[in-house]
This record gives C-alpha cells, structure tokens and sequence, in this order.
C-alpha cells in the first residue's frame, strides 16, 4: 500500500529539519529569524506586508519577527517616505553576511540530497516541488 501524499510530506520535513536546526545552532538563530532571512531580498527593500506575505503570517506577526531581525541587527527599517504607515526593511552586512552563510549551509544540503541523482531526476523532483508548493 502506498503512503499518503500528506505522510510523504511529513517524513521529507522530519528529515530537512534536522538540518535546518543545525543551521540555525551553528549561526545562533531563531526559526522565525532564519525564515525571515531566507525571504529577504540580497538588495533592496521590502514592505513590512510583502515580507509578511512571503511568510504566509498576518501583518503584526510579520512586524514581530521583522522586529526580532532589526533588534539583532540583521535588518534595518524605516518608514516609506510615500506613505508613513509603510514600513522598508532591508537587510543590513550583518544580515547578509549571515544571510550568505545559511546559503552555503543549504547548498551543502541540498548537494547531499541531490548526490546520485542524474539531471533529469533532479528535474522531476525541482518540477513536483514547485507544483506542490504551488498547489499549497
């Protein structure tokens, strides 16, 4: 009998965690921290909403964790001169520097998911992905 969709979704996160604990142990960061770098631009600014967004978080959870990465000096933030109510955040050289270093972390883990697949198995996993997350 095959296993759910749902289950296979739930053993492939149970494995990718462990590494993405490690991650964030080795740079001193927190889960929301490390989803908040990962969804920053590497130049320029984003709304406090567009971040939110790309969370999938409500706005006021969004400005906590945008909070949480200002206060440890990954990001920085100012009012939209077009419209006080905005908020622009960006990251700061701290913040791409750590930004940088869960990159190569990454990619370290995904070339240990990736070893003995050939390119045309890698592309059937990349296209199931982005339509499951599509989907989602």
């Amino acid at each position: 009998m095959s296993r759910r969709l749902f289950e296979l979704i739930l053993a492939v996160r149970r494995k990718c965690q462990g590494s993405e604990e490690r991650i964030q142990r080795d740079l001193g960061i927190s889960p929301a921290e490390f989803n908040g770098l990962i969804v920053m631009d590497e130049s320029g600014e984003i709304t406090g909403c567009v971040f939110a967004e790309r969370m999938s978080l409500s706005p006021s959870r969004g400005s906590r964790v945008l909070g949480r990465l200002a206060a440890d000096g990954h990001i920085k933030i100012r009012l939209s001169p077009q419209d006080r109510r905005t908020t622009l955040a960006s990251l700061t050289a701290k913040g791409k520097k750590t930004q940088q270093q869960m990159l190569e972390h990454m990619e370290v883990c995904e070339r240990r998911i990736t070893n003995g697949l050939d390119s045309e198995k890698l592309r059937q996993v990349r296209d199931a992905l982005e339509l499951l997350e599509t989907a989602l």
